[in-house]
């Protein structure tokens, strides 16, 4: 295998795991740990990960966003956590908008326990899964389609969300900051996500501890344009004490 071939498929094998170390790439590839290191700091010289003792890490990009199967196997305890929490705000005969991520497609599953629900959304996968409820209604809204995130996105999704208002929204980013606010990585997700907080009359953030600091490319609103923010217990008390005192109500959603 050429060192380019190997580079690569280090940085395949770091987004889907979230970490790597010299020992496993070593016995991964059948190379010494010196060349694993030679490969590490040539990645890290380009700005492709970031290196640790004995291993390395990805790189936070402001502009990178994995693909939803990769996202969907992220934290999920903490996802469904987050999830089983937010169904509680959710009254049957209610109307709910959930965008399209990994943790708001856990909320879907958990609102199946709900009757008489009209849920709107712009993510396949949740109207997919949803759709053969029959004590349901699924409102898809049509756009162009995203298939790495499982979406639709565009000028038609903005113009449906115009006509529409909801009891609940909730919605996830990938960067949830007490100073930038909530960001996204491109600014036609970000122009959706916008709208749709616009569009509800309880507006809830849904993040795993992860999020919390992290800035994004394109912003989509400051930090009081929602009114609840759902995390996991894993969030620091300093991180939760920023939202709590910019007016944002913080539910700690414990991980079993």
């Amino acid at each position: 295998m050429f060192a380019e071939e190997r580079r690569q498929q280090i940085l395949h094998h770091l987004r889907q795991q979230g970490k790597v170390t010299v020992d496993e790439l070593s016995v991964r590839f059948g190379v010494s740990a010196p060349t694993i290191r030679a490969d590490l700091s040539f990645l890290e010289k380009q700005g492709l990960l970031r290196r640790t003792h004995g291993g390395a890490l990805p790189v936070e990009s402001t502009l990178y966003e994995p693909p939803y199967a990769i996202r969907e196997m992220k934290n999920l305890p903490e996802k469904r956590a987050i999830a089983r929490v937010a169904a509680t705000l959710v009254q049957d005969e209610e109307t709910v908008l959930l965008d399209a991520g990994t943790t708001t497609f856990e909320i879907a599953l958990q609102l199946k326990q709900r009757r008489g629900l009209k849920v709107v959304t712009n993510s396949l996968a949740i109207a997919l899964e949803l759709m053969e409820r029959k004590d349901m209604e699924v409102v898809l809204l049509g756009g162009s389609v995203h298939p790495a995130r499982r979406a639709t996105l565009g000028e038609l999704v903005l113009h449906a969300l115009d006509v529409i208002y909801v009891d609940h929204a909730f919605l996830s980013f990938n960067g949830v900051d007490a100073r930038a606010g909530y960001t996204s990585v491109d600014f036609e997700a970000a122009a959706v996500k916008r709208k749709m907080m616009q569009h509800a009359r309880q507006v809830t953030v849904v993040a795993d501890h992860a999020k919390l600091g992290q800035v994004a490319f394109a912003q989509v609103a400051p930090i009081h344009a929602a009114h609840v923010l759902i995390v996991d217990d894993g969030a620091s008390p300093e991180a939760v004490k920023a939202f709590e005192e910019a007016g944002v109500r913080v539910l700690l959603a414990p991980v079993i």
